[in-house]
């Protein structure tokens, strides 16, 4: 008589999903819209000329400022806009595209080797806008979570594909640069605020526009509602599918220890009703 092997139920639920789900990396599809889609593109050339026009308003109201770091006499400082730089000026999705192609996760030396080789392209638009603002007289600030040691790479990166950079003055804030310049991105956009009249906003992450966003998915939503008014006008948001404090708000409060666990963790925030 022949046997039939009994497995655990756990292991015919593995056998099952490895039957229907291909060998592919979760980063797949948000990769692969960045770089061949034309509504990312559109999405990205949208959201630049929608900033222009932010500008021009801005540039008419003494009144008008993005920051919510900025308070007092800011009505006579010169202008400023604030940028993030990853996903917002950069885009780095052949970074991620190395991951999706070696089934690998982020790693730091994986991310220093890529900003080293200063190859990320332009985000769409974003370039010429920049160039338009800077025309106007308007300092161009571009603020991101790259460490304080990558700024020469970055420097080089932006110059290369056109960037201003104002002469005279840092207008690259990386983290670590000042004791108190950490992830949180406040303290920067405040050290801009106390100098200038910060016009806009533009990033591709919450914490881009203010600071605690490190919450939950419900509180974010109460705070990014309660700052409606902003969106689009002087808070311009950048589409990016692929990582994000949006992400790391679903692992909360307790992120789960493995790779595994964490896509079974996304997974339960799925809707399908």
């Amino acid at each position: 008589m022949k046997l039939i092997p009994v497995l655990p139920a756990a292991l015919w639920c593995v056998a099952a999903f490895a039957q229907t789900i291909p060998d592919t990396h979760e980063k797949l599809v948000p990769t692969l819209w960045v770089q061949v889609s034309v509504e990312w593109r559109a999405l990205a050339v949208q959201a630049y000329r929608n900033a222009r026009m932010s500008l021009d308003a801005a540039l008419k109201d003494r009144k008008w400022t993005a920051a919510l770091e900025q308070s007092g006499s800011y009505r006579k400082l010169p202008p400023a806009i604030i940028l993030d730089i990853d996903e917002t000026v950069l885009d780095n999705s052949a970074a991620q595209a190395r991951q999706v192609l070696a089934r690998s996760g982020f790693t730091v030396d994986g991310w220093n080797e890529w900003v080293r080789e200063a190859a990320a392209a332009e985000i769409p638009g974003a370039a010429d806008f920049c160039r338009y603002a800077a025309a106007k007289k308007v300092t161009v600030f571009y603020l991101s979570n790259r460490e304080a040691g990558s700024e020469a790479d970055t420097r080089r990166n932006l110059q290369r594909l056109g960037f201003p950079l104002a002469g005279g003055s840092d207008t690259v804030l990386l983290k670590g640069e000042q004791p108190d310049w950490q992830s949180e991105k406040s303290t920067r956009r405040k050290a801009v605020a106390d100098r200038y009249r910060v016009l806009l906003l533009v990033g591709d992450d919450f914490g881009d526009f203010m600071p605690g966003v490190r919450t939950s998915v419900e509180k974010r939503r109460e705070m990014s509602n309660a700052n409606g008014e902003r969106w689009g006008r002087q808070w311009i948001m950048l589409p990016n599918p692929g990582y994000g404090s949006w992400e790391a708000a679903l692992l909360e409060p307790e992120r789960p220890a493995t790779p595994l666990e964490q896509l079974w963790k996304k997974e339960s925030w799925l809707r399908t009703k």
